[in-house]
């Protein structure tokens, strides 16, 4: 009996061991290795947190001043139509996205192929972050309350919901916690389908409405830049006009007058068709996603530079303009003008002039006397022009004076002032309209009397200042503040680095002369831009670790908001300028653009290369994705109720919501593996 005994308590001791040997392999392997994994990506010793987070932020900062300098810069001139001649819609919908969606596409491009959840809770989180906070705070800090197109923001909602719908049905349902190249391929064809709508963008609306599709502050625009020989019919200026116009050029290196005839070609060459206006020859408008990006640059060294940033245009982007009129002065096309050519033009222009005239605005415009005008030497003239500043002022106080009487009254007139630099102040109108009356009614302002006024103003002198920085471009931040403040130096001391290797790396296309350059600025911002995100992942996923926090909620939460800062800027300017619609539209595009191409486009890449499906643990990113698509439809819901206007309570709500979302999504995630 006793013998019986030890044998059955050897069996049972022998089978427990056998079953915790059998149990053990089929829970340890997978637990050890992801916590392996996080072991080996922690910082050693923990206080480098600390040095890995300030090199996060300077990522941040990185990222921003390679996107808004240097990689919408070139999105822009590649848009144009001195380029690609895309139309506003579609390159808003395909290059100026990319242009605000850089960091995010590069953060799931690393995220997808280290086979880590950080890119896609970038995407999501950057998503929820546009669509929630960044257009509350555009609500709640917004001057007035914001009038919105209901058709824009119902197009880009309605699509972005149909595309999040069906990226939870992939990743949820379809072939779960993986997704095949078939997958990635639809959506990435969903983009494609995007452009093709906005492309049918008009055709569309009045199809599905009746009407013709008008934006309430879109321009109308100016014409096509004309032939070199209708220049005169179409300047809406007289010799006599142009004669008071002010010196010719603000730098003092650009044609003098010489009487009626170089009034002439002064005023003629400055105020082609396509002229007037903002930008390339095109009112801002919202569509045109990335006009109005707020320079990360200029908004450090000067915060309150917002107000010059976000203008209607008055100092803007006007090379290629310059570029189309050389373009129209070199005959023979040989990229240089000379005294031939320029007297040719001078005839076209049935401005006669003599021997000795001409070659004393040859001389004045051949800057290294090596006896041709370059485009450059042409381009650095036009920029600098008064004149051309002053037929913008025109273009504006035209869009003013609505009866067409050559004149504006009081209101008009601090309307304009404000538009053309908003510190203005009422003081400031009325000190101006004593200045500026001349003859007639006192409350009846001609252009003549506000244009004379105007050449003596400060507010001239501060917009050809801005000319000259701008033409500077990103070489400006490299000189020392000039009697700066403690915090100017700072902060030049932070960005020199930045600045010097991407500026002596990178063509700086706004400077006249390099939009040539656009497409190597292009590839090398990218390259820049990749570089950038890679450490900021690689540091985020480290930070992560080493805290206990999932990379899931890492890029939910740091990485979206931190790679969303420019947009968030760039919309709370333009929201704060009145231009609700563009602030909104921005916000919801670029989103589109995360899910249908930031999200794909790696996956394709990876399905490719490493030949497997991608691997996403499904379980809170799906619920995260229902929950964005209800908070949608919620904010356009709310938003139609209040007919189509974003209020300071709809902002609170919003902000709410986002919060409330960053709560779940945590939540979701609890309790955080510790390894």
């Amino acid at each position: 009996m006793e013998t019986t005994e030890e044998g059955e308590e050897w069996f049972s001791l022998r089978s427990l061991q056998e079953m915790n040997e059998t149990e053990a392999p089929t829970q340890s392997p997978t637990i050890d290795a992801e916590c392996e994994s996080i072991r080996d990506n922690k910082a050693d010793p923990v206080w480098m947190v600390a040095f890995l987070a300030i090199g996060v932020m300077y990522m941040f900062l990185a990222l921003a001043i390679a996107c808004d300098e240097f990689f919408v810069p070139a999105l822009e001139e590649m848009s144009s139509p001195r380029r690609m001649n895309l139309s506003m819609d579609v390159a808003g919908a395909t290059l100026m996205a990319a242009g605000g969606s850089a960091p995010e596409l590069f953060t799931a491009l690393f995220g997808t192929f280290q086979e880590s959840a950080i890119g896609f809770g970038t995407i999501v989180g950057s998503a929820v972050f546009n669509v929630l906070f960044v257009i509350a705070m555009c609500s709640l800090l917004a001057r007035e309350v914001l009038q919105l197109t209901w058709w824009p923001l119902f197009r880009d909602s309605l699509y972005y919901v149909i595309g999040l719908v069906v990226l939870a049905v992939f990743v949820g349902f379809v072939t779960k916690d993986e997704i095949y190249i078939w997958e990635a391929c639809i959506l990435f064809a969903m983009y494609l389908g995007y452009i093709l709508l906005m492309w049918q963008n008009a055709n569309l609306y009045k199809c599905l409405t009746g009407k013709t599709l008008e934006y309430p502050d879109e321009d109308d625009g100016p014409p096509p830049p004309p032939a070199v020989d209708t220049v005169v019919e179409e300047s809406p200026h007289t010799d006599e006009e142009a004669a008071g116009g002010g010196g010719g050029v603000g730098s003092g290196r650009g044609i003098k007058r010489q009487g009626s005839k170089s009034a002439s070609i002064n005023s003629t060459l400055t105020t082609p068709g396509g002229l007037r206006g903002g930008g390339h020859g095109h009112p801002a408008h919202f569509r045109w996603q990335g006009t109005f990006r707020a320079g990360i640059l200029k908004l450090l060294k000067d915060p309150d530079s917002w107000m010059d940033t976000a203008g209607v245009g008055i100092v803007a982007k006007i090379a290629g303009d310059a570029d189309y009129v050389f373009s129209q002065v070199d005959i023979d096309g040989n990229g240089h003008v000379d005294r031939e050519e320029l007297k040719q033009l001078f005839n076209l222009l049935e401005c006669y002039i003599s021997p000795r005239e001409l070659e004393e605005v040859f001389n004045q415009l051949d800057e290294d006397k090596d006896g041709t005008i370059s485009q450059q030497e042409f381009t650095e003239w036009y920029c600098r022009s008064e004149e051309r500043i002053l037929s913008q002022v025109h273009h504006v106080f035209d869009q003013i004076d609505v009866n067409k009487s050559n004149s504006i009254d009081e209101s008009e007139v601090k309307t304009l002032l404000t538009t053309l630099d908003p510190h203005t102040t009422d003081e400031d109108v009325a000190n101006a309209l004593s200045a500026m009356y001349k003859h007639g009614a006192r409350d009846e302002i001609t252009f003549e009397e506000f244009s004379d006024w105007y050449k003596q103003c400060a507010i001239f002198e501060k917009q050809k200042a801005l000319v000259e920085e701008d033409m500077q471009g990103v070489w400006e931040n490299l000189k020392p503040p000039k009697k700066g403040s403690c915090r100017d130096w700072t902060w030049y001391i932070v960005v020199l680095p930045l600045v010097a290797v991407m500026t002596f790396t990178i063509p700086d296309v706004r400077r006249p002369g390099l939009g040539k350059w656009c497409y190597l600025s292009f590839l090398l911002s990218i390259a820049w831009i990749g570089g950038f995100s890679y450490f900021m992942v690689n540091w985020t996923e480290t930070i992560g670790n080493t805290a206990g926090i999932p990379a899931v909620i890492m890029g939910l939460t740091v990485l979206a908001a931190g790679t969303s800062v420019p947009d968030l800027l760039s919309s709370v300017i333009v929201a704060r300028r009145g231009s609700g619609d563009m602030a909104v539209s921005s916000s919801i595009g670029s989103n589109i653009f995360d899910i249908l191409v930031g999200l794909p486009f790696p996956w394709i890449l990876y399905t490719a290369i490493k030949g497997k499906p991608v691997s996403i643990d499904s379980e809170g990113i799906v619920l995260s994705l229902v929950i964005l698509v209800a908070m949608i439809v919620l904010v356009i819901g709310a938003v139609h109720c209040q007919g189509w206007k974003l209020t300071k309570t709809l902002g609170g709500i919003m902000f709410l919501l986002y919060l409330g979302f960053l709560a779940q999504a945590i939540v979701l995630e609890l309790p955080f593996k510790v390894c």
